[in-house]
């Protein structure tokens, strides 16, 4: 969450309580705001504060929930009028696909939380106009492209109404691609006009595709507490997330993601330098968090960004640089392990040299301790899995004392808590323990790893709590 988000925060809800509260509550909700605003989870999102902030007025002013119901079913069935209109004005555009991009951008107005008024007229406005929008080209042939060759589509939604628009989008993708196996994602329930799978049946939406609630409340996606079944989906060919709390939340994950969604608040103005009510498709880039988080001064001298599998080879050779032979993975590990789950590996590159100064991964998995063969066996790797097992964090010599290896584990920390992960374990000759005590990691006692025949302590950090 950034400064502009934090700021947000703060101007909208300081002042958000009852009349006539008594002057001791109000500064104590005030602590509370700013607190939350301000917390220490650097990953942390608006969407996340949003419902805290929400929890924290129930609970001091006992205030109670709009209720959407009436609205939701108006603006369902307002779009619903309009199907078949915009339905036809797709099919008879130079580019079918491109102009049904460009309506669901203009449905993603339909939003209680980010405006504080939505307005039918500018809905109809925004419709009537979508053509003009300007979405760009390499992102929609790259969506083309993917889709083309993918077997499966997990598509998150947002709001109400404009679920209309995302069926005239799952339509074009599925002409596209025939046997396109598409999985919509919804709400688990809502306390705005977030659309739930309730919505999705009163739309037509379950009839393109397996229709699921993703277990929470909250706006946006964060998966690190969805259930695994919607972890899984989060993995599919393609993934479509809707509306700018699925961009917040979701950015970063390292997955085959396009967002698509109308900017209406000065965060996304700011970051994508549009107008207000501007549509933007955009394309996944692991790299933006990493720029978001990374510590100024090293990130003039390095390029933290996930791996290349053309480097696949310097890892094994960094590998037999930075630990004795008999700890050392061979080669053929290595390039298995890169080959296999390259989102699993951060990097820094010297931007002098283009070469790797130094690099962490892991492998997530269910199992409940340190497996030696995590090291040989990158097949045992679940994606959807929420700890991750540290195989390697390595510096070279000459880029040691910097700090290099402490930024390479806060940022991975942060990279895999965005990803759905809530633990972190390694495992570590004793007196390497205080390093990692530094970085975070509690200690959980002597590890059944016997890794090149020695004996090793195993740590853990929880992330995203």
């Amino acid at each position: 969450m950034n400064e502009t988000c934090k700021a947000c925060i703060l101007r909208k809800n300081l002042d958000r309580y009852p009349a006539g509260s008594p002057e001791e509550a109000v500064q104590q909700y005030r602590d509370r705001v700013r607190a939350i605003a301000e917390q220490g989870n650097p990953a942390s999102t608006g969407p996340e504060a949003a419902l805290e902030l929400s929890q924290l007025r129930r609970e001091m002013f006992g205030e109670k929930n709009r209720d959407f119901t009436e609205i939701k079913r108006h603006y369902n069935a307002l779009m619903l009028r309009l199907e078949e209109t915009l339905e036809r004005q797709i099919l008879a555009a130079s580019d079918p696909l491109e102009r049904a991009v460009q309506y669901a951008m203009a449905g993603n107005y339909i939003d209680f939380a980010a405006l504080e008024n939505v307005e039918e007229g500018k809905l109809l406005e925004l419709l009537e106009q979508a053509s003009r929008i300007a979405v760009s080209r390499t992102c929609l042939e790259s969506l083309r492209s993917r889709i083309a060759a993918a077997e499966t589509l997990t598509y998150f939604t947002d709001n109400c109404g404009e679920i209309v628009a995302d069926k005239l989008l799952i339509r074009q993708l599925q002409a596209l691609r025939p046997g396109l196996e598409v999985t919509v994602v919804l709400r688990g329930e809502s306390d705005g006009n977030d659309a739930t799978v309730e919505d999705a049946e009163q739309v037509g939406l379950t009839e393109l595709g397996a229709c699921m609630g993703n277990g929470t409340v909250l706006d946006g996606s964060v998966l690190r507490i969805m259930p695994r079944q919607v972890r899984e989906h989060a993995d599919a060919d393609v993934v479509i997330a809707k509306g700018q709390a699925n961009y917040e939340t979701l950015h970063g994950c390292a997955r085959n993601v396009f967002y698509i969604f109308l900017c209406k608040c000065e965060l996304y103005m700011q970051r994508f330098d549009v107008p207000q009510f501007t549509g933007v498709l955009t394309e996944e880039d692991p790299e933006m968090l990493l720029r978001e988080f990374a510590d100024r001064a090293l990130s003039e001298r390095f390029r933290f960004r996930p791996i290349r599998r053309e480097e696949a080879v310097q890892t094994g050779e960094m590998e037999k640089i930075c630990f004795p032979p008999r700890e050392a993975c061979s080669m053929e590990s290595m390039v298995q392990r890169v080959e296999r789950i390259p989102e699993q590996f951060l990097v820094a590159e010297d931007w002098e040299t283009g070469r790797l100064a130094g690099f962490i991964n892991g492998l997530a998995s269910e199992e409940t301790q340190f497996r030696d063969a995590f090291f040989t066996d990158a097949s045992l790797h679940d994606p959807a899995a929420q700890t991750v097992y540290l195989l390697g964090l390595e510096v070279l010599p000459q880029y040691r004392g910097l700090g290099l290896a402490e930024e390479l584990m806060r940022l991975y920390t942060i990279w895999e808590q965005v990803k759905g992960r809530t633990r972190l374990v390694l495992t570590c000759h004793t007196q390497l323990a205080d390093m990692y005590r530094r970085f975070g990691f509690r200690e959980i006692g002597p590890s059944a790893s016997a890794w090149g025949g020695e004996t090793w302590q195993e740590m853990e950090i929880s992330v995203g709590g």
